[in-house]
């Protein structure tokens, strides 16, 4: 692991924040998909860093959106400009390039991480891309307006309908997808919605990538941690062969 410096943080909105580092060595090798693992303590609890998408990447900075979700997180929340942390990566594969598009990326919540990034890249290349981002509530909908610049088209919704179209993301995916045929989907959020969007993809025939979430304790493979059931029997290591894999190749009915 690298030290590196904390250029700053905000918070977006309630248990929600942007942490920005500088981090030139991880920004310059960093591909959209990745992930970083950050500890932001000196001792051993928590024992563990925490793995992060790579959310943004400016010149020699990279940027992570995060959620606070426990003690790590709390940590990391309370750090300001100068502090200094321990970093890991870039780590995994990074998400697929196709050569033509559109591309179709569905988001829950903070599964919005990496999509920035994600999106920045296929605007380079060219490639028509639309956003389905939902959450539970407007709260849970972060940097919207830097999305919207840099996606084709952006579709919202919130449960409660507090923000954009009331109910889950997978409505206004479904209507889409009875009337246009993407040419790649890619997915991150919680495990309801990657099951969703992968069954979505493989009744039409779709390929589709979910960014799975796991335990990652080494963050190469060797721990296991990370393990995820492999459809046909075996297992997937989330850490190396993902976080992004092919929807036919996860079982889904075992993400939890």
């Amino acid at each position: 692991m690298i030290r590196v410096r904390v250029k700053g943080q905000r918070r977006l909105s309630p248990g929600y924040l942007l942490l920005d580092l500088e981090a030139p060595e991880v920004a310059e090798r960093a591909r959209p998909g990745q992930f970083v693992r950050v500890k932001a303590w000196w001792g051993r609890d928590p024992l563990l860093p925490r793995p992060f998408s790579v959310h943004e990447v400016l010149g020699g900075r990279i940027r992570l959106l995060y959620g606070v979700r426990g003690p790590g997180t709390e940590t990391l929340s309370r750090l300001s400009r100068g502090d200094v942390l321990l970093l890991d990566g870039p780590l995994g594969r990074p998400f697929p390039l196709p050569e033509r598009g559109p591309v179709w990326l569905v988001a829950g919540g903070i599964g919005v991480a990496p999509f920035l990034f994600y999106l920045s890249e296929l605007r380079n290349r060219g490639l028509p891309t639309r956003l389905f981002y939902g959450g539970r509530s407007r709260g849970d909908l972060l940097r919207v307006d830097r999305l919207r610049e840099l996606s084709g088209a952006l579709v919202l919704t919130t449960e409660d309908g507090s923000r954009g179209r009331k109910g889950l993301v997978t409505d206004p995916l479904s209507r889409a997808l009875g009337r246009e045929r993407p040419a790649l989907m890619v997915a991150c959020g919680p495990p309801g919605l990657l099951k969703a969007v992968g069954r979505l993809a493989e009744a039409r025939g779709i390929p589709a990538y979910l960014s799975l979430e796991a335990l990652m304790a080494c963050g190469r493979g060797l721990c296991l941690g990370c393990a995820v059931a492999r459809r046909g029997g075996g297992t997937l290591k989330v850490c190396v062969e993902g976080p992004a894999v092919d929807s036919r190749e996860v079982d889904l009915e075992t993400l939890v």
